[in-house]
């Protein structure tokens, strides 16, 4: 099952990491060490949240259910400082609760929102490609070190020039899937597929003397 992120969870911090991309190093006779890739890097996430009067404190019980411990999967928002920017320079917002796209409220109905896309695949990729060319349609572009998405697959920016009359850029982990022409980048709101690591994640007490409760979950890609 694959459960809807709880839009109204307020995040206080996060850290996306890239983790098993080498073998453990083997000392060679001489005493050097070998590095080994293995190409297989997944994100592991560490997500802070604060949860504010009844409908955060709900939702979020009801985001713990939907994901039955390890059982479940969810798109979880990847947060960073510096974000990607608008054709004007103006940093793109994170927030955007009306978009529930897949999801649904406790009444069960979901608000339609259009996607805009600020910037697109240029050519088609293949698996497990890690350089692709884009298309700015209302962006300055992806600077080294920002994190976008395409679909659910988070990716973190090596380089990005200019090559002709289009963009390229460069990236980790190499795309999980094959990629089309016109592919929507993500850049306001990336996302990785993952589930938690432990069937306790996300829990928290329930002292009526916590008025703000502060929870830490740890997320694993799924690949």
């Amino acid at each position: 099952m694959q459960a809807s992120f709880p839009f109204l969870a307020g995040f206080r911090s996060s850290s996306f990491n890239l983790a098993g991309q080498s073998l453990e190093t083997q000392q060679s006779i001489t005493g050097d060490d070998t590095v080994i890739p293995t190409l297989r890097g997944k994100w592991s996430a560490e997500v802070r949240f604060v949860f504010h009067g009844e409908g955060q404190y709900l939702q979020w019980q009801a985001f713990l259910a939907q994901m039955g411990g390890r059982l479940g999967t969810t798109l979880v928002p990847c947060i960073s400082r510096f974000r990607p920017s608008d054709r004007d320079g103006h940093e793109l917002s994170f927030s955007d609760p009306a978009r529930l796209a897949g999801a649904q409220t406790f009444e069960h109905f979901g608000f339609k929102n259009a996607r805009v896309t600020r910037v697109s695949v240029t050519s088609a990729a293949a698996l497990r490609a890690s350089e692709i060319g884009i298309t700015l349609h209302d962006s300055t572009g992806l600077r080294p070190g920002q994190f976008f998405s395409i679909g659910e697959r988070l990716h973190r920016v090596r380089s990005h020039w200019v090559q002709g009359s289009g963009h390229r850029i460069t990236f980790e982990p190499p795309l999980r899937a094959a990629v089309a022409t016109g592919a929507h980048v993500e850049i306001e709101r990336p996302v990785c597929k993952m589930r938690m690591v432990s069937e306790t994640e996300g829990s928290f007490g329930q002292d009526y003397a916590d008025v703000a409760p502060n929870v830490a979950c740890n997320f694993a890609e799924a690949i």
